[in-house]
């Protein structure tokens, strides 16, 4: 680490378009010279490149800022990390170096280097890096001190012999052909990459193991990569030079070993310099780039507009694209028949030829960020044209798009809890359901309500809690959910500034529950809002549910749920207050009433006081999966109700004119 310097300038210019700080640090034992090379935006939110050197003279310094400045290039203009160039951060730091060059044992070469970097002793060594624990200390310091977020952290060995090698930071020499191993060793580096080849000498030094290109598995089932590999590839599969790059399967030979670990293509960087990277290394950097969340945001991608082939004309080329929003950046993946297609890694895909057999399937983008991944709808593709397949209306079977709650809320026993259940399909497990979620409470004064709840927090999770809650505190005013509201045709949040909460997110098919409690020990009413943001047939919401304590100031409990469909569905309405005590509920409300509005006539469409053991609710209930209730003279409401496609609201009350409180469950299902 460098201190007690005693100068610092500060030296502004202007290359590649932005300012270039070059900082100048002397101290007593060591000169360094630390300078920007590419500043896009604040380091916590980009992918930062460190660049050191070794055996550069204090005459040497501009010879390395030189080459620092095209190893920048080279990373930036590479195609493992250009769709990210915007995102990237480049500085240099020089230091001085005693003597020029690097060690060469074979040579008999020992310069007096800062970093202490040497060849290995083999006659035709390769391989040269910091040997001693002390200097690669001294490195790491330096990246520390300089570059405290770095992510891609690079040594330049000032020697035109070939070679470089592995490691934080990872080193190359300048000669001309080592800017291949610069881009080698960043797959191991930076994307986690294996080798490809096979060196039986390096096996003792590493024993077998899983990469993203690198795998003992050939199943097809269970291959890593399996989503790229078409179902006419045999696994293993035989490879020879002659073997297009653009095949992917699982070729023997990986990892250093000649047999039981598999690569995905027959060539690739990881396998000879000179190879191209490939889809499944250039998935790994995408992935790479995610984890490092460089947006900082909770957002998933939001598609802000759909796939739409409807300008297409058979016999003419087929182009499909969509647009997003969300926290940046994001990758492309477009699929066909869920099977990735390599390359096609823009938002926008063309068919020049659709009418070809091999080209006929079902197409969708996948867009992925650092919260998730978000697919598109889907383009079926035949010989009689493109068409729509997951849109619901006008001619799909309907579909609930949007649940709520109103009632109060609070802390403790009063969290509000609204559970809602996504049903899917057998035939595709990994499709999600895109969700806005929202918590109002100082929302609701425009519309009157003074005793909103004032700091509403949102956590959504499965109920089986098979991953982590998502949450939100205060919704920040977020462009991305401006639009999102907009777009299904939720009232806006004015202030930005309000601590509302809302988010977006990704849902499985199963029960999940959103929680809206408050940061102080108050309560106030709250209104909770699920809805449908992709519009796709599957998976669906099928089920609303929400649980509260009416009392005197809070002596209703008002459920929405909107219908968008051609034709009327049948769905089974509940309000359970005495069938609770069955669930050690102590103080139910003794006798709740349901009513239920359209708000499109504003009329009262049914109404039920006590359900009375009728046998249809009965069949009804066993047939979503609703617990039973089991005293046929219990003051428990339910309703069978088909409804045409509209906004309705189902409101509980004690039948005896609010004299009666207690905890009361109302539920909405969809009925098969």
């Amino acid at each position: 680490m460098i201190d007690n310097f005693s100068t610092r300038t500060a030296i502004t210019m202007i290359r590649w378009g932005v300012a270039v700080m070059l900082i100048t640090l002397a101290c007593q034992a060591q000169r360094v010279a630390v300078r920007s090379l590419r500043d896009t935006g604040p380091s916590s939110q980009r992918i930062n490149v460190a660049i050191l050197g070794d055996g550069f003279t204090a005459a040497e310094e501009n010879d390395f800022f030189t080459a620092a400045e095209a190893a920048l290039v080279t990373i930036i203009t590479d195609e493992s990390l250009s769709s990210f160039a915007a995102y990237i951060n480049g500085t240099a730091i020089f230091t001085e170096s005693a003597e020029s060059g690097t060690g060469i044992p074979a040579e008999n070469l020992a310069p007096d280097t800062y970093f202490g970097a040497s060849f290995t002793a083999e006659t035709n060594s390769r391989l040269v890096y910091m040997q001693e624990q002390a200097d690669r200390l001294k490195a790491n310091d330096l990246l520390i001190e300089h570059v405290p977020e770095y992510d891609y952290a690079v040594m330049i060995i000032n020697s035109t012999r070939y070679g470089g090698s592995g490691g934080i930071p990872l080193t190359f020499t300048r000669n001309v052909s080592s800017v291949n191993v610069l881009l080698h060793e960043s797959g191991h580096s930076f994307a986690g990459l294996a080798d490809e080849y096979v060196d039986e000498a390096q096996i003792p030094f590493h024993p077998p193991s899983e990469f993203p290109n690198s795998t003992q598995n050939a199943q097809r089932a269970t291959l890593p990569w399996s989503a790229f590999v078409a179902p006419s590839t045999p696994l293993p599969t035989p490879g020879s030079p002659e073997t297009p790059a653009a095949t992917i399967g699982a070729f023997e030979g990986s990892h250093y070993r000649a047999t039981g670990a598999y690569r995905p293509t027959y060539d690739s960087k990881m396998r000879s310099l000179n190879g191209a990277w490939g889809a499944v290394n250039l998935r790994a950097f995408a992935l790479s780039v995610h984890a490092l969340d460089l947006s900082q945001s909770d957002l998933p991608p939001i598609i802000t507009s759909q796939p739409d082939p409807s300008d297409y004309t058979p016999g003419s080329a087929l182009e499909l694209s969509a647009a997003v929003d969300g926290g940046g950046p994001f990758t492309y993946q477009w699929t066909r028949d869920g099977r990735y297609l390599a390359g096609e890694i823009s938002p926008r895909l063309n068919l020049a030829d659709p009418l070809a057999s091999e080209n006929h399937g079902a197409y969708a983008l996948q867009i992925t960020n650092a919260v998730g991944t978000t697919t598109s709808r889907r383009i079926v593709l035949d010989a009689a044209g493109a068409r729509i397949v997951d849109l619901d209306t006008p001619s799909g079977p309907g579909r609930l798009t949007n649940m709520s709650v109103r009632t109060l809320a609070g802390t403790g026993d009063q969290t509000l809890t609204l559970g809602f259940v996504i049903s899917g399909t057998d035939s595709d497990t990994t499709a999600t359901k895109q969700l806005l979620v929202r918590a109002i409470g100082p929302g609701l004064q425009p519309f009157g309500l003074v005793s909103y709840l004032p700091d509403p927090q949102l956590a959504v999770a499965p109920l089986d809690a098979s991953s982590p809650a998502v949450t939100n505190d205060n919704w920040g005013g977020a462009s991305a959910l401006s639009h999102a509201f907009a777009s299904v045709g939720a009232f806006p949040l004015d202030n930005p500034d309000s601590l509302d909460a809302a988010l977006v997110l990704n849902a499985p098919p199963q029960p999940h529950t959103a929680q809206v409690s408050n940061s102080l020990d108050v309560s106030g009413v709250a209104l909770v809002e699920v809805y449908d943001l992709d519009g796709a047939a599957s998976p669906r919401l099928v089920n609303l549910s929400a649980r509260s304590v009416l009392q005197p100031g809070n002596d209703a409990l008002i459920a929405g749920f909107v219908y968008a469909g051609d034709s009327p569905k049948r769905f089974l309405i509940r309000a359970v207050g005495p069938g609770l005590t069955t669930y050690g509920v102590s103080e139910p409300l003794p006798d709740p009433q349901l009513v239920v509005h359209s708000l499109v006539t504003g009329e009262v469409i049914a109404t039920n006081d006590d359900w009375s053991g009728d046998s249809e609710l009965n069949a009804a209930f066993g047939s979503v999966g609703a617990f039973p209730l089991l005293d046929p003279a219990s003051g428990d409401a339910a309703l069978i109700l088909d409804l045409p496609s509209g906004p309705y609201t189902a409101t509980v009350r004690n039948v005896s004119n609010g004299l009666g409180f207690g905890t009361v469950l109302i539920e909405v299902y969809e009925l098969p």
